[in-house]
């Protein structure tokens, strides 16, 4: 679906009993739009208007964000104490600006730029905010080693988990493990360590695993494969990761 039909169907997934906005009229007052303009587009009879449509937005707190501008994907978290269960008499509760909830999504939606849709979001990772590789960072995307994707064995197996820092796409480093795209529309992502060497005018793209005889290098070269644009590479950093140690 396009904008205007995305806008149309998040209003109209508020729409109704136990929801946000009993019916339409209800919606119409509470916006402050015409109830019948608001009908026309709900049923699809007409659309809205600039100045229509960015008031809707406005009103029901919707923030717009380029996919060339930096974004933050990690949110806040507020904690519930529970109901039964403490850990022991004294114990303090967690602090929750002292953590932060991480969205955990597939490899090629957390390679692409702008932030990570709602509906591409299979999980929330708690990550406390003060250890040393995380600390300043908020930009981050966890992404799971797919089941037998052995290329980075024996630093990383299948069920792993990973952090990326979406802010930090520069192979300055040789051998970073970073999070990679293809070229093309459709290009597969994954996770790989990054060399770079400048060749006939271009910067090439070097991609290898740690099971290189299993997986041999691709080479690629940042002009030529990707229009220049390094975020079409490189979705990030990898910045920490939970493993079962069991299997190293």
């Amino acid at each position: 679906m396009g904008f205007t039909d995305n806008v149309r169907q998040a209003l109209l997934d508020r729409i109704g009993p136990g929801k946000r906005y009993p019916n339409n009229k209800r919606m119409a007052d509470e916006l402050g739009v015409d109830p019948s303009q608001l009908n026309r587009f709900l049923k699809r009879e007409r659309g809205l208007n600039s100045d229509s449509l960015g008031h809707i937005l406005d009103r029901v707190g919707v923030t717009l964000t380029f996919c060339d501008e930096p974004s933050d994907t990690a949110r806040e978290i507020c904690f519930r104490a529970p109901d039964k269960g403490r850990a022991g008499p004294g114990a303090p509760e967690p602090r929750a600006d002292d953590y932060l909830a991480v969205p955990l999504a597939d490899p090629a939606v957390a390679a692409s730029p702008g932030l990570v849709p709602e509906r591409d979001v299979e999980g929330w990772v708690l990550v406390w905010r003060h250890q040393e590789s995380i600390r300043f960072r908020s930009n981050l995307v966890a992404v799971e080693i797919p089941p037998g994707e052995r290329s980075m064995a024996p630093t990383l197996h299948p069920g792993d988990i990973v952090l990326v820092d979406r802010d930090d796409r520069e192979p300055n480093a040789a051998g970073r493990i970073m999070l990679v795209r293809e070229p093309g529309k459709d290009g597969a992502a994954c996770i790989r360590r990054v060399g770079t060497r400048p060749l006939d005018g271009d910067v090439e793209l070097i991609y290898y695993s740690d099971d290189s005889r299993e997986y041999p290098p691709a080479t690629f070269r940042l002009g030529r494969d990707f229009g220049g644009d390094i975020t079409g590479a490189i979705g990030g950093n990898v910045v920490w990761a939970w493993s079962d140690m069991t299997r190293k």
